[in-house]
């Protein structure tokens, strides 16, 4: 079983806008998301934000990669109510330009520890589907 997964897809809209949408760390596109709370800058690593869900799940992550070079982010689940059940999973976003004709690729990657299960990682493909979909519906011109 593998605890890796990736998902991706390509947006009609220019690097930075997605950049921004993703760089903000608010998650205002995806529906599953009720409100984030941020402790500090949302590009400053170390970082902590606060994301409840709609099903009130609260779960803490914490910016552990930030880089404007690659546009990309990584994160880790630091705490969640209820529990997760896997000690750690890192997820990164990048956005890439696709130069041929102005839209972005964007990929969503999560790594979990050795005890990650099957579930959590197709619940995880699943959630990052809909998401990318509607981060792409948000943004589209």
């Amino acid at each position: 079983m593998s605890t890796h997964n990736a998902e991706s897809c390509v947006i009609n809209a220019s690097l930075e806008k997605v950049w921004a949408a993703v760089s903000a760390q608010d998650f205002k596109f995806w529906s599953l998301v009720k409100s984030t709370e941020q402790a500090s800058s949302s590009s400053e690593v170390g970082s902590t934000r606060e994301v409840t869900f709609n099903d009130g799940t609260v779960q803490t992550y914490r910016l552990i990669e930030y880089s404007l070079i690659k546009n990309a982010l990584t994160y880790e689940i630091i705490e969640s109510k209820p529990a997760v059940n896997f000690l750690s999973a890192q997820h990164t976003i990048q956005v890439t330009r696709v130069t041929a004709n102005n839209t972005s690729f964007v990929q969503w990657i999560s790594d979990y520890s050795a005890d990650g299960s099957e579930a959590a990682v197709l619940d995880a493909k699943y959630k990052k589907l809909e998401a990318l979909a509607e981060l792409a519906k948000s943004l589209e011109n």
